[in-house]
C-alpha cells in the first residue's frame, strides 16, 4: 500500500499540483479510516494539517480546501500611483531617467530605470 500510495501521489504531483494532491490524497485517506500517524509518515502532512482537513470533512465545508488563495505584494511604487500620476499628467517626464529622478523626489523611492519604466508602462 505504501508503494502504491506513493506512485499515486507522484503522478497526481504531475498533473494537478503538489498542494492540492496532498490536499485530495489525505481527505481520502481520512475518509477510508487510514490513521493519521499513518498518512503524517506517507505523506508527510503535519498534524495540524489533518486537525484541519477532518474538521473540514465533518464540517461538510471540503470545498475550502480548493479555493486558490493568492497573496500578491503591492509594490511601492503603487502605493504612491495616484500622487505620479498626478505630477506626471501636469509635467511629463521626456526620459526614463528623469521619470526615476522624478519619482524618487516625489515619493522617496529610488528605483532603476528599468523598473520605472515597467511601472509607467503597466500604471500611468
Amino acid at each position: 500500500m505504501k508503494q502504491a500510495i506513493k506512485m499515486i501521489k507522484n503522478m497526481m504531483e504531475n498533473r494537478i499540483g503538489k498542494r492540492l494532491a496532498r490536499e485530495i490524497i489525505c481527505i481520502l485517506l481520512l475518509a477510508f479510516g487510514v490513521s493519521r500517524k499513518e498518512i503524517m509518515e506517507k505523506i508527510g502532512a503535519s498534524h495540524t494539517t489533518l486537525c484541519k482537513y477532518t474538521k473540514l470533512i465533518e464540517e461538510e465545508r471540503l470545498t475550502e480546501l480548493f479555493e486558490v488563495k493568492l497573496v500578491r505584494q503591492v509594490s511601492e511604487l503603487e502605493k504612491h500611483s495616484a500622487k505620479i500620476e498626478e505630477a506626471f499628467t501636469k509635467k511629463p517626464p521626456k526620459t526614463r531617467s528623469e521619470a526615476a529622478e522624478a519619482i524618487k523626489r516625489l515619493t522617496g523611492v529610488e528605483r532603476s530605470v528599468w523598473a520605472v519604466a515597467k511601472f509607467l508602462k503597466k500604471r500611468v
